[in-house]
């Protein structure tokens, strides 16, 4: 193991000085119990690189009546990992009592494994002492081979007192939630009893709606408040252009610590929705549980300091295959072989699917939304726990919805129908007041929101408001989609009150109109019936989606490409996203 040290980075926090203001000014510089400065080093592990203690270190540590010792734990070989010897065994102590001792296999892919350990009953003043280890199977040491690291993260003692004072958002996207599959709008089976008791205290959106029906369209747009075009995300081969600022960038800015675990290469630094993230924690297709244990160890860590956190949760997107104690709740007996594999279902003849098979697929769906309803109220709970959710701003929303043949055809990213475009929508927490807000609402309205309640500027190229003050007028909402299957581009425009809905399908260069759908949605919310309205109502809404629709592509010219490696590119194929 290298001899290179890191900073150690101690929260000292002063005996029973409560009114102290929280946040990163108390991080200090630590000494090791010798008083010695350990020299900088890092360590680089799972695509993160942070501070961290390469070697055995001990600290006299002045403690908070509730102190939590936060670290996290890796490993890094210059070599083969295959190659690595040995097992990383740590022990973590304070003064005689063992408070943690833990393995990792340097063979292992991982990246950093984080822990909290309580700190309270150990009196005022403790010596936390870190030994790190390199032994074989039984215990016994091994020497080191030259470029294998072990390391120790920020280890940060925080007062637990200090946690709630200062503002926090977590802002949670649920992939591929149907608006209609949430109890809260009215959904009769349990899908998702925490999102309902959330939505009961909350600014709860009856009509919102996404920018896009697929995933990377619509988060940019949630990050950005700017329409596709404008942010340059548009299909696969085009990633973020920077030309907006992100919601993150902005908190980063004004001090926020901004952290992310996301669950899709969509929601990656591969497609730009890194920026303004001090650190984004991807990784393809993890379920909620991994999320969910994530965002509480990044939660303990910036819980004293002002943060956003963003979690996208990425389990009803296909393919749809719940734990067992979800899928049980609501899956009938079925007989029959469809599966909740895209490559199994999306192939199929819709004509030849029984109801029997009909109502298989959407109970598998319910059950991956009922385990993330489950998993995300593990991190509400830890919220309270830490009682952080006394200063903190809760935003949950979906990127679009999912579609189960109600015009002819599966999944989403395809159409622009209700069913793929209408979205769960609301927001709670400190010096919110609830209200149902009947006025469309869109994930443009998402970053103005959280910048208006941390009390930070919105800059005006924002195309969204914010969600704060109830609405006296009914808005357009608008989306697009360039995920199509004859080819075109396809965009939507609601036109406030007059209900109706425009769906235009546009060549390649958006030159011309080759195809209209229109419906009115007050009389035809399911859209069955295409029938053109007068041409004093389709003209100027015809129109001015085709500006809308212009004028973005003119802000967001020079997408960059993306260049996808070849595990990417196989990933996204089996996900259904290339062909064959």
């Amino acid at each position: 193991m290298g001899r290179g040290a890191l900073g150690l980075l101690l929260v000292l926090a002063a005996a029973a000085c409560s009114r102290r203001p929280p946040g990163p000014d108390r991080l200090l510089l630590g000494r090791t119990a010798e008083g010695a400065i350990p020299p900088a080093g890092s360590l680089s592990t799972g695509g993160e690189a942070r501070p961290a203690l390469l070697h055995s270190a001990s600290f006299r540590v002045r403690l908070p009546r509730r102190g939590l010792l936060t670290f996290g734990m890796g490993t890094a070989f210059a070599g083969a990992v295959e190659d690595a010897p040995g097992w990383y065994r740590l022990q973590v102590r304070a003064g005689e009592k063992l408070l943690l001792e833990h393995t990792l296999n340097p063979r292992a892919p991982h990246g950093w494994r984080d822990f909290s350990l309580p700190l309270e009953g150990l009196g005022r003043v403790s010596l936390l002492a870190f030994q790190m280890r390199l032994t074989d199977r039984n215990g016994a040491d091994v020497a080191p081979p030259p470029g294998l690291l072990l390391g120790v993260s920020d280890p940060t003692v925080h007062d637990l007192d200090d946690y709630g004072k200062a503002k926090g958002v977590v802002l949670v996207s649920i992939d591929t939630l149907r608006r209609d599959h949430v109890g809260a709008y009215g959904y009769l089976r349990p899908t998702t009893p925490r999102l309902d008791a959330l939505a009961r205290d909350a600014i709860f959106c009856e009509d919102a709606v996404s920018t896009s029906s697929w995933t990377l369209p619509a988060h940019l747009s949630m990050m950005t408040s700017v329409d596709p075009g404008a942010h340059g995300g548009v299909d696969m081969g085009h990633a973020f252009n920077h030309r907006a600022p992100t919601l993150a960038a902005l908190m980063r800015r004004a001090g926020f610590a901004t952290e992310a675990v996301t669950s899709h290469l969509y929601v990656s630094a591969a497609y730009g929705l890194d920026d303004g993230f001090q650190h984004l924690d991807f990784h393809q297709d993890r379920k909620a549980t991994d999320v969910a244990n994530r965002a509480m160890d990044v939660l303990d860590r910036v819980g004293d300091r002002p943060f956003l956190l963003f979690l996208h949760f990425y389990d009803p997107h296909w393919h749809y295959e719940p734990p067992e104690a979800t899928r049980k709740i609501f899956d009938a007996a079925y007989a029959g072989t469809i599966t909740g594999l895209l490559q199994d279902f999306s192939h199929r003849d819709p004509r030849s699917v029984t109801p029997a098979d009909l109502a298989h697929l959407v109970a598998l769906y319910d059950g991956e939304i009922r385990y993330v309803d489950d998993e995300l109220g593990r991190v509400l709970d830890h919220l309270k726990a830490r009682r952080l959710d006394r200063g903190t701003l809760v935003v949950v929303a979906s990127d679009h919805g999912e579609e189960f043949l109600e015009h002819g055809s599966w999944e989403h990213q395809k159409t622009l129908y209700e069913e793929v475009v209408r979205i769960p929508l609301f927001l709670l927490g400190p010096r919110v007041t609830p209200r149902r807000e009947p006025a469309p609402a869109s994930l443009l309205d998402v970053a103005p929101t959280v910048l208006a309640w941390a009390g930070l500027s919105v800059p005006g190229q924002m195309q969204g408001r914010s969600l704060l003050a109830a609405r006296s007028e009914r808005e357009a909402a608008y989306g697009e989609t360039d995920h199509t299957i004859d080819g075109t581009r396809k965009l939507f425009l609601r036109a406030g009150d007059r209900g109706w809905k425009a769906i235009l399908s546009l060549d390649r260069d958006g030159s011309d109109v080759r195809a209209e759908e229109w419906y009115d949605l007050a009389a035809d919310a399911a859209e069955k019936r295409s029938a053109p309205p007068p041409p004093s109502i389709a003209d100027p809404i015809r129109r001015r989606a085709v500006e809308r629709w212009t004028a973005a592509r003119r802000r967001g010219a020079g997408a960059p490409g993306v260049i996808l490696s070849p595990e990417q590119r196989d990933r996204l194929r089996a996900l259904g996203y290339l062909g064959p």
